[in-house]
């Protein structure tokens, strides 16, 4: 079999020379499926398994994909699946994985990291010092202790933040389509509607899956029912939060700060020379653009570019998941698999 793995940075390439996947002939590229030049091409048209992370500039679809007509298998290093055009991969009968868990501990520290900077004004505070500008007086902050926490969605990554904030004293409420009633139980925590948890919470951190469901759950209606200043952390999906209507109610003070390592169409800040063929969506990448931009350069707002996930630990973590998946799928074994 030839196995193709797209996104390849160096501490990756290093980890996947020394740990081969099956005895099986191996490309590794630096580069995304979506700019793979003619010369590339050539060399992997008859990948039958490929390996891709969530940075893709648009959608795994049939435009990306049909070009790879002895494609089998699609194991993408990451849990989230939202790239990958799951309906074109079943119709196609190509098999899709996923790392259904990496590094809980990892994400949650790091949105707890997150937390932190924004109550105490960390960044602010050290980006002054550099600059020679000593302003006690515009850093103030306030504790996490007797706080409440809103939580949504108590996966593997919601449950670990609650332990966290539990650690700091504060209080926890919870919502999950599927409460985990023995996590409720040992923790004593309080599962709540969406309409309470927002009412009762002064700072709310997202952990629930990019799904049609939850697209903008943060939107102008719901940060209505928030308390003023609310803080709002997202280490999750960029599109469970309208930015346009994050940043406007961050102007008016509704929101009192937000730490986001997620942005909705966060790849288009990056593939700036992207150009899409629907004007309807030129239209909302454009916008999502600006407002993305605008959130960047707010004093009272954090932007990471995606990196919750990326301790050294959790990598090797992916990447052994990753091997196991392909090697179990070349010897005859689906698994991890996300098509239903």
């Amino acid at each position: 079999m030839k196995i193709v793995f797209f996104d390849v940075d160096k501490l990756t390439g290093q980890y996947l020379a020394a740990r081969p996947a099956c005895k099986c002939d191996i490309m590794l590229l630096e580069n995304s499926i979506e700019t793979v030049t003619p010369e590339q091409y050539k060399q992997i048209k008859d990948a039958d398994v490929i390996s891709v992370f969530v940075h893709s500039s648009e959608l795994m679809g049939e435009k990306l994909l049909a070009p790879y007509q002895s494609l089998k298998l699609i194991a993408t290093r990451s849990t989230g699946f939202d790239h990958i055009d799951l309906e074109y991969c079943k119709k196609r009968g190509i098999a899709v994985e996923n790392v259904p868990r990496y590094g809980e501990a990892t994400v949650a520290e790091y949105a707890m990291g997150l937390l932190l900077n924004v109550s105490r004004r960390i960044i602010t505070a050290r980006n002054d010092m550099s600059d020679g500008i000593y302003k006690i007086k515009h850093y103030t902050g306030f504790d996490l202790y007797g706080r409440t926490i809103g939580i949504i969605g108590t996966g593997a990554i919601g449950r670990h933040m609650i332990k966290l904030a539990k650690g700091f004293g504060m209080n926890v409420l919870a919502y999950d389509l599927y409460p985990n009633e023995e996590f409720k139980r040992i923790y004593n925590i309080n599962y709540v509607s969406l309409e309470e948890l927002y009412a009762g919470s002064d700072i709310i951190s997202l952990h629930a899956p990019s799904t049609k469901e939850n697209y903008h759950l943060l939107n102008d209606k719901s940060f209505a029912k928030m308390k003023d200043g609310v803080i709002i952390i997202n280490t999750a999906r960029g599109d469970l939060i309208d930015a346009e209507d994050l940043y406007k109610n961050i102007l008016s003070g509704k929101v009192g700060g937000a730490g986001l390592d997620v942005l909705e169409d966060e790849d288009f800040i990056i593939h700036d020379d992207i150009i899409m063929e629907e004007e309807d969506r030129n239209i909302s990448l454009a916008m999502n653009t600006i407002v993305n931009n605008k959130l960047l350069k707010h004093k009272h707002v954090i932007v990471t570019p995606h990196i919750a996930f990326n301790s050294i630990d959790a990598v090797y973590r992916i990447l052994d998941t990753t091997l196991k998946n392909i090697e179990n799928f070349v010897g005859g074994k689906v698994v991890n698999s996300v098509i239903k």
